[in-house]
């Protein structure tokens, strides 16, 4: 299945429990890392407009945790934690990533970044593999292609302030 969602390009492959996005930003890639980086970055950008940027927990180095919680306009808390598995700044980040609501905190997807940049612009493409083909398939019927496009949205507009 491909389909897109505003400037996402969202994939999930037939023959494996991945999620690819795909999303170019009108900003230069060390300035799209750099936003990745901590917390103070983080909660400029991460998740849905409607949602409030309640914490952030950030050990921005290979092993290092993180945990990261929003609130929805109807008050409910939305949980995501993982580790960092590998940071090569600014082309790579690989990181466990969990939503931390049940059915979906029961396993770990991995996700890989890749940043790449042309003319100033740059490409980010996330894959994101998943336990299990049903756990791919949950997390894609979420409504986390909406969500995900809107935070790139915002990412894009936050990497911008920071030239």
């Amino acid at each position: 299945m491909n389909t897109t969602v505003g400037k996402l390009k969202l994939e999930l492959p037939e023959d494996r429990p991945e999620i690819i996005m795909t999303r170019t930003f009108n900003a230069p890639r060390d300035l799209v890392f750099k936003a990745h980086s901590s917390c103070e970055h983080i909660s400029k950008w991460w998740g849905p407009r409607n949602t409030s940027f309640l914490s952030c927990e950030l050990d921005f180095v290979e092993g290092g945790a993180w945990h990261i919680v929003l609130r929805d306009s109807d008050g409910n808390d939305a949980p995501f934690k993982g580790e960092f598995r590998e940071i090569q700044a600014p082309e790579r980040l690989t990181w466990t990533f969990v939503y931390d609501v049940p059915p979906f905190n029961e396993e770990a997807a991995v996700e890989s970044m890749i940043f790449s940049e042309e003319d100033g612009k740059t490409t980010i493409t996330v894959t994101s593999v998943a336990p299990s083909f049903e756990s791919r398939d949950a997390m894609a019927a979420s409504g986390m292609a909406d969500g995900a496009a809107e935070t790139y949205d915002r990412l894009e507009e936050y990497a911008l302030t920071l030239s």
